[in-house]
């Protein structure tokens, strides 16, 4: 308000100043919201890019699944939800020593913080060393530990899915994470995925056989049995736990009318062996 002379009164003087600093105020807090907004959505960004690289470290790993060897016939050692452990070859070698192969031993698993470690252990001895523990994440025992993705919120949501149950039979592993950098606020986590089929993966064979019996001979012939990878097998004979003979086809002399319980163990190169049902069969 203006007096008769035109100046402005002290309480008109307030009253803009104090719209004045609610305007401000309400500005600040706009850019403040914009600011968090954006620092938010960086760190989102910045997760999620994370895990990405973190998915594809892995699959590339897999794909260089370390070839089996009679020594060690299985590449994966560990298939669990939410830690794998298997062998590779190494990219940055060739390592010194007389590991022809050049192959290591990689560890992937979730800390309690909800970040995805990779775990690596390397030698140089022909044969290959046992596992370290795998007793929490990370574990002690490995030459190196590294970060490869943060703000896994997968819950019950496996990381890692098999197509089969046991380590041998496994021929293909499905990679899948929740990211979530601020969990209960929005957009909500981010979904990423990705699958690889285990080329160089060592599948045990199948062991089955037939026995054809005449008075005292019984012909045995394991043909039935068959390598899922296409391999030569090797055939041994099992009266019991005797050895008696070896090859695909076996004719078995026999005492007249004595009983026989028949096994067949096959083994692929790789190392791998699986022995047959027993057949109880009357020479």
């Amino acid at each position: 308000m203006r007096g008769e002379r035109g100046e402005v009164s002290l309480t008109a003087l307030l009253m803009a100043s104090v719209l004045m600093i609610i305007v401000l105020g309400a500005s600040l807090t706009t850019l403040e919201s914009f600011t968090s907004l954006a620092a938010d959505g960086n760190r989102r960004t910045a997760s999620q890019d994370a895990a990405r690289s973190g998915i594809d470290r892995i699959t590339a790993a897999l794909r260089n699944l370390a070839s089996p060897t009679p020594q060690q016939p299985e590449a994966v050692d560990l298939a669990a939800p939410a830690d794998l452990v298997f062998k590779t070859v190494d990219a940055n070698g060739p390592n010194s020593g007389t590991n022809a192969t050049n192959t290591k031993r990689v560890r992937y698993c979730l800390d309690p913080q909800g970040a995805i470690r990779e775990q690596t252990q390397t030698w140089t001895t022909a044969l290959t060393p046992p596992a370290p523990a795998s007793g929490g994440c990370p574990a002690a025992g490995w030459q190196a530990t590294t970060t490869i993705a943060d703000g896994v919120i997968n819950g019950s949501l496996p990381i890692f899915s098999y197509d089969a149950a046991t380590t041998s039979a496994i021929t293909a592993i499905h990679v899948e994470l929740l990211v979530d950098s601020a969990p209960g606020r929005k957009p909500g986590p981010s979904r990423l995925a990705s699958g690889v089929f285990l080329r160089n993966q060592n599948r045990a064979p199948s062991a089955a056989f037939t026995a054809t019996r005449s008075i005292g001979r019984i012909l045995l012939n394991g043909s039935p049995s068959a390598d899922p990878d296409g391999q030569p097998l090797t055939y041994v004979w099992l009266d019991g736990t005797t050895v008696i003979g070896r090859g695909i086809v076996f004719d078995y002399a026999v005492a007249p009318d004595s009983s026989h319980v028949l096994r067949l163990q096959v083994s692929d190169p790789g190392g791998l062996t699986t022995t047959s049902a027993p057949q109880t069969v009357v020479g």
